[in-house]
C-alpha cells in the first residue's frame, strides 16, 4: 500500500516532524515500511516556460531555435520537436537536471547555444506520448512554476508492507494512518472525513433498499446534477502518486474516498438501473452459473456461495468486490446511485477465491470493516463531487439499514497483569494517558481498567486483555522495556529416552548402514490398510479426500513398498528407512503405535534363482541390523522363524532381544510385490518401537565385559551337505544348544553349490571360534568338540562334504 505524506498531512501536521522520526516511529510501534520515494524528484529542475519565438537553425534543417521566457529571463533552446508554436506554456529541462539515464547540460548545436532541453510526457516520465514537447493549456499553469509543484509532485510516498497490516483494517487509508501516526507522535487531528455535514434534499426520492442479513450496513442515495469532466489536479496527483488510474471525476472521487478513508463505495448510473425495471437494491446470494459483464471486461459464471447486489432482481455488481459493466457510470450519465455498504469479510473472502478478483475494495473488506462508517462517508463523497466539478449536484437521503450499530467491545485489564505481560512498572497514570491516547475510553476501579475499544478497531482487532497490553506496549516502545535477567531456577531438562533411541536409530542407519530416510504422508487406502491383515477398525478420514488418501496407514510398509518402486528405475541399489506413526480406532494409549521400518533392494529381479545370491543379500541386512543392536548395547539377539503373510514363507524371521519380541525380518511375498507393481526381490523389516525401548532402557547399561584370555584362540571348520531350500542357521543353532564352554562364535563363511553335488543340495560351511579363559585347548578337547559336532550333523541328516 502506497501513502502520500502530503495526502496525511491534511488530517494531522506530520511535516512538523522529520521524515527520520516519522520512519523510526512507524517501524517501531506500527508496521513495516517496505520503501520510500522522493515522488518524482527529477522534475525538481524542469520549469514551465513561453515560447516568444521561433527560427530555423542556420546549420540544420530539421532543428528550430526557440527563445522561451520563464516570467523572468529570456533562454535559448535548440530543439527539434516538431509541434512547437509561439504562445505555447512548455516544460524545459534546465541544465543540471537528470532525466532518467539523460543529464541536461549547456550545449551548443552545431553552432548555436543551446541552455536546456524542451521535454515530452515520455521524457518526463509521465506518460508513454513521445511525439512532441508536452504542451499545457491550464489557465494555473504559468512561466516560471515549477513542473512538481504544479503537479502536486513535491512529496514523500511510503511503501507500506500489507502482511504487517492485514490485522489492522483501520490503517489501509490515509486517514486511518494519520490518525494513528498522530496517537503515537501525540500529534492533533486536524481534519476528520467522517464528521462531514451535508444537507439533504427532501425533492429528490431515495432509492429503494431491501433489508436482508447478508450485509451489515448497506446505504445508498440518489445524486442529481452529474457532469462527467477530468478531475481536479489534487484529485488527480494524489490517485497517481498512489497508483490508482485516473477515469473521471465520479469514478475517481469512489477510488479518492477508498484511499482517504478506507471506505469502499461505487456509483451506479441511475438511468441504466431504471431501466431494468426501477430502482430496487438488494444484496443477495448468485444463482448457480448466473452471469452478468464486470467492469473488468469479464463475465464470470457464479456460484450460490458468492453474494452479489441486484436491482429489481438483476445482478448489477459482485458485493465488495466488482461493480457490473451494464451499470457503470459513462460520460453521459447525468444522475447517479451512490452505494455505502459493508460486507462481512467471510462472503467477500469467498467471492475472492470463487472468482479470483481481487480489487482495491475486497482487500479492505476481506480485513472486516467497520459498519457505522457507511453513513458519514455518503457526506464526504457528495463533498468532494462538490469540489471535483459537480457544483450543482443534489442527493436524496440515504436509505438503507445497519445492523451492527450498537456493537461494542469492552475490555477489563489490571495494572499487574499488564506489567506481568510486558515486565514493567507502568503506573494507572500512564497507562490511562496511552489509551486515550489511542481513542480508548477508560473506567478504572482500583487498579483495575474497563476499555471500550474504538468502534474502527473493535472488529478481529482489539477483542481479549493481550491486545491491550500490545498497545500500551508498542506505544511505549519495546526497546524502551528493561531487559532483566530470568529469575526462574535452570534445571537441566529430564532425560527423553524415547528421543534418544529415536536419534541413535536413525543415525546408525544413515551413517553407520548407508540408508537414506524418507518421509510419507500418514494417509492409506482401503487396499494398503489389509497389506499385514484385513482391519476392520480402519480410522476414515472425514473431509473428503482421493481412495488412496481414505484412510489413516495401519502399516508402513506400503508406504515403502511404493518408495521402491518409484526409485527402481533410478538406482540400482536401494536402502531405505522410515520412522513413524500407524493407526486404529481404540482407545488411548492403544491407538497409536509407533514404528522404525526399512526395505532394501539390491537389484535382483523377482525371477532370481541363485538363492546363494538371496540368501548372501539376507545375511547382509540381518547381520547390520545386529550391529545397530550391539551399538545399542543389546547383546542377547535370537531370530526364529515365524510366518508372514507378507513374508517369503521361506524367508520369514522374528526378532527377539533378552526374550522379548521386538522386530521382524523378511524377503517381501511375491504376491505383495505384485500388487505393488514391483518388479525386484524387497527385503522388509522393523522394530516395534516401544517394545525396542523397553529393552533398551532397561539393558543399555548392562556390562558385558569379559577378561581376555590368556590363552590363544582355536578355529573348526566343517563343511556339511544339506537340502538346497533348508536354512542354514539350524545347524548353528543345533551347536549352540550343546552349550560348550569354549564356543565363542559361529559363523557361515561358504554356501557352495553345483560341482558334484546333487541339484537340490548345497554345502555350508560353518567356522567355530574356541577359547578358553583358564587353560590351553588341548588337541584332545579339540577333536571331542570336533567329533560331538560331526555326531550332531549325522544324526540330524547333514554329511560331512
Amino acid at each position: 500500500m502506497k501513502l502520500s505524506l502530503d495526502w496525511i498531512n491534511d488530517f494531522t501536521p506530520i511535516k512538523d516532524v522529520s521524515l527520520e522520526d516519522v520512519l523510526k516511529k512507524i517501524a517501531a510501534s506500527i508496521c513495516e515500511v517496505d520503501g520510500v520515494e522522493n515522488y518524482f524528484s527529477h522534475l525538481e529542475k524542469v520549469v514551465l516556460v513561453k515560447i516568444e519565438s521561433l527560427e530555423k537553425h542556420p546549420q540544420a534543417d530539421k532543428l528550430q531555435v526557440a527563445q522561451v521566457s520563464d516570467g523572468k529571463n529570456k533562454i535559448q533552446i535548440v530543439s527539434g520537436a516538431p509541434n512547437l508554436k509561439v504562445g505555447d506554456l512548455v516544460p524545459l529541462a534546465i541544465p543540471g537536471a537528470e532525466l532518467g539515464d539523460k543529464k541536461i547540460l549547456e550545449s551548443e548545436l552545431r553552432g548555436v547555444k543551446s541552455s536546456g532541453m524542451l521535454c515530452s510526457e515520455k521524457e518526463l516520465g509521465l506518460s508513454e506520448e513521445d511525439a512532441g514537447v508536452m504542451v499545457l493549456d491550464d489557465p494555473e499553469a504559468k512561466p516560471g512554476l515549477n513542473l512538481r509543484e504544479y503537479f502536486g509532485f513535491r512529496d514523500t510516498i511510503l511503501d507500506i508492507d500489507n502482511k504487517s497490516i492485514t490485522h489492522r483494517p483501520d490503517l489501509w487509508s490515509h486517514f486511518g494512518f494519520a490518525r494513528e501516526l498522530a496517537a503515537q507522535l501525540n500529534l492533533p487531528i486536524k481534519f476528520n472525513p467522517f464528521e462531514t455535514n451535508w444537507d439533504f434534499s427532501k425533492d429528490i426520492i431515495s432509492p429503494k433498499v431491501k433489508e436482508t442479513e447478508y450485509a451489515h450496513s448497506y446505504y445508498s442515495s440518489s445524486i442529481e446534477g452529474i457532469q462527467i469532466k477530468p478531475s481536479n489536479k489534487t484529485v488527480r496527483s494524489r490517485l497517481k502518486k498512489c497508483g490508482v488510474r485516473v477515469i473521471n471525476n465520479v469514478v475517481d472521487v469512489s477510488n479518492y474516498l477508498l484511499l482517504e478513508a478506507g471506505q469502499p463505495t461505487h456509483f451506479f448510473d441511475s438511468d441504466k438501473l431504471s431501466s431494468q425495471g426501477g430502482i430496487e437494491l438488494e444484496v443477495d446470494y448468485a444463482k448457480k452459473d448466473e452471469s452478468f459483464p464486470l467492469l473488468d471486461e469479464t463475465s464470470p459464471k457464479l456460484d450460490s456461495e458468492i453474494l452479489i447486489i441486484r436491482n429489481s432482481k438483476k445482478g448489477v455488481a459482485i458485493a465488495g468486490v466488482m461493480g457490473g459493466a451494464d451499470t457503470a457510470v459513462d460520460s453521459n450519465s447525468k444522475k447517479v446511485i451512490l452505494e455505502s455498504a459493508v460486507f462481512p469479510r467471510e462472503f467477500v473472502r469467498k467471492s475472492i477465491r470463487k472468482t479470483g478478483i481481487r480489487s482495491e475494495s475486497s482487500v479492505r473488506y476481506e480485513k472486516g470493516l467497520e459498519a457505522t462508517t457507511t453513513l458519514p462517508i455518503i457526506k464526504r463523497a457528495l463533498h468532494l463531487l462538490k469540489e471535483n466539478g459537480c457544483p450543482d449536484l443534489k442527493a436524496s437521503l440515504p436509505a438503507g439499514y445497519i445492523h451492527t450499530a450498537d456493537k461494542k467491545v469492552e475490555i477489563e485489564v489490571s495494572l499487574s497483569f499488564l506489567n506481568k505481560k510486558l515486565g514493567t512498572e507502568i503506573d494507572q497514570s500512564t497507562s490511562d494517558k496511552i489509551l486515550k491516547q489511542l481513542s480508548f475510553s477508560t473506567e478504572w476501579k482500583g487498579d483495575t481498567v474497563k476499555v471500550l475499544v474504538p468502534k474502527y478497531r473493535q472488529n478481529y482487532d482489539i477483542t481479549i486483555p493481550e491486545d491491550i497490553v500490545e498497545e500500551i506496549g508498542r506505544t511505549l516502545g519495546y526497546a524502551s522495556i528493561p531487559v532483566r535477567p530470568l529469575a526462574s531456577d535452570v534445571k537441566p531438562p529430564a532425560r527423553n529416552f524415547s528421543r534418544e533411541l529415536e536419534k541413535h536409530l536413525k543415525r546408525a542407519f544413515s551413517q553407520n548402514l548407508g540408508y537414506n530416510e524418507v518421509f510419507n504422508y500418514s494417509y492409506a487406502s482401503s487396499k494398503d490398510n489389509s497389506f499385514e491383515e484385513e482391519v476392520k477398525d480402519s480410522i476414515k478420514i472425514l473431509n473428503a479426500m482421493p481412495d488412496e488418501q481414505a484412510y489413516l496407514r495401519t502399516s508402513l510398509y506400503p508406504s515403502l513398498l511404493k518408495n521402491i518402486r518409484f526409485n527402481s528405475d533410478r538406482f540400482e541399489k536401494l536402502k531405505i528407512f522410515e520412522f513413524g506413526r500407524t493407526y486404529k480406532k481404540a482407545e488411548e494409549p492403544f491407538n497409536e503405535s509407533k514404528w522404525f521400518v526399512w526395505a532394501v533392494s539390491f537389484g535382483r529381479k523377482s525371477n532370481e534363482k541363485d538363492l546363494n545370491v538371496l540368501e548372501s543379500d539376507f545375511f547382509e541386512v540381518r547381520t547390520g541390523i545386529e550391529k545397530v543392536l550391539r551399538h545399542l548395547n543389546l547383546r542377547d539377539i535370537e531370530w526364529k522363524i515365524e510366518a508372514k503373510s507378507y513374508f517369503h514363507p521361506k524367508a520369514s524371521l522374528s526378532l527377539f532381544v533378552s526374550g522379548k519380541k521386538v522386530g521382524e525380518l523378511g524377503y517381501a511375498h511375491p504376491a505383495a510385490l505384485d500388487t505393488a507393481d514391483i518388479k525386484k526381490r524387497v527385503i522388509l523389516g522393523r522394530f516395534e518401537f516401544v517394545s525396542l525401548l523397553e529393552v533398551w532402557t532397561e539393558d543399555r547399561n548392562k556390562n558385558y565385559f569379559a577378561a581376555p584370555s590368556h590363552f590363544p584362540q582355536t578355529e573348526i571348520d566343517l563343511s556339511l551337505v544339506m537340502d538346497l531350500n533348508e536354512s542354514s542357521s539350524k545347524f548353528s543353532d543345533l551347536a549352540v544348544l550343546e552349550k560348550f564352554p569354549e564356543l565363542q562364535d559361529i559363523k557361515v563363511t561358504v554356501v557352495f553349490t553345483g560341482g558334484n553335488l546333487p541339484e537340490n543340495k548345497k554345502s555350508v560351511s560353518y567356522r567355530f571360534k574356541l577359547l578358553s579363559q583358564d587353560k590351553n585347548l588341548t588337541q584332545e578337547r579339540i577333536k571331542e568338540i570336533t567329533d560331538r559336532l560331526i555326531q550332531i550333523a549325522n544324526s540330524s541328516g547333514y554329511p560331512l562334504r
